[in-house]
């Protein structure tokens, strides 16, 4: 793992992506469920005075925002793949799971599972520990009292590409609205047995888009983003699944228990690969 999320000023400049949004759309919303959305959007302001920001994708996004920042204990699943550049250039696909669990103001817990390894994350509300899938050994670090902060730890410690932390964070607009360039509302797409609303982005370093669901909850069900300055322009997914909004969280879930036998060690042994890949989307 230890890349676990991946991306971009969802958490900022070298952050997480910025997905994440809702719907507002008429398509897809009954007639009696348009009015409320509405009404709640109608409050957002772009982040920028221009043309080329539709203020429906803007809305559709502050919406799921706001859905996401009412939930005070939720879980989820999301599944990465994430490009990256083999020895002789080519781009190679890797996959990795991740279930989440967030208790507000401060508990979470992350389980990553990859190819090649499996991670465990613990936030307390006071500490943050690290144990590989082997259990031989972990590392533990006083953490932020909120969530927010120890997001912003976690991405300045990881030094890595982290997509999934702005979606933990309580606001997510925030983060996801800034620097953007142009936001289009592509309109409803059917997947399956569902339909959803597409919206697309457009920041500097990189194009993201974004497919909500609705009308009852809007979530993000998928996120797709392109690095557009990076070698090869990697793209990353993140397919979302098993979202619950009034998740039953057992109080044990965010404490770390020592397995038998693991050893302490410091930070740097555990300290992940970076991996550099610029803009909000990462």
């Amino acid at each position: 793992m230890y890349y676990l999320l991946s991306p971009s000023r969802f958490i900022s400049g070298k952050c997480l992506v910025a997905f994440a949004a809702s719907l507002v759309f008429s398509v897809v919303l009954p007639a009696q469920s348009q009015p409320q959305l509405v009404a709640r959007a109608a409050s957002v302001t772009s982040p920028a005075n221009s043309s080329d920001l539709e203020p429906l994708a803007l809305q559709s996004l502050k919406i799921m925002s706001d859905q996401l920042r009412a939930a005070t204990s939720f879980s989820f699943t999301a599944r990465i793949m994430r490009e990256e550049p083999g020895t002789n250039g080519q781009m190679l696909d890797f996959f990795r799971t991740i279930r989440v669990q967030v208790q507000r103001p401060n508990k979470m817990r992350l389980i990553v599972q990859s190819e090649s390894s499996n991670n465990q994350i613990w936030y307390d509300g006071r500490n943050l520990t690290m144990m590989p899938g082997s259990a031989q050994f972990y590392t533990t670090i006083p953490a932020p009292p909120t969530l927010d902060g120890t997001l912003t730890m976690l991405k300045d410690k990881m030094q890595a590409h982290m997509p999934l932390l702005p979606f933990l964070s309580t606001d997510l607009y925030s983060v996801a609205s800034q620097g953007l360039q142009t936001a289009n509302d592509v309109g409803a797409e059917n997947v399956g047995n569902h339909q959803y609303l597409h919206l697309a982005f457009t920041e500097p370093d990189a194009d993201w888009q974004i497919w909500l669901s609705g009308p009852n909850q809007v979530l993000p069900q998928r996120v797709a983003i392109i690095y557009k300055k990076m070698p090869g322009q990697p793209r990353l997914n993140i397919e979302f699944s098993n979202w619950n909004l009034n998740a039953e969280i057992p109080a044990d879930a965010f404490v770390f228990s020592k397995p038998e036998g693991a050893v302490a060690v410091n930070w740097e042994r555990l300290h992940p690969r970076t991996i550099q890949q610029g803009g909000k989307s990462q």
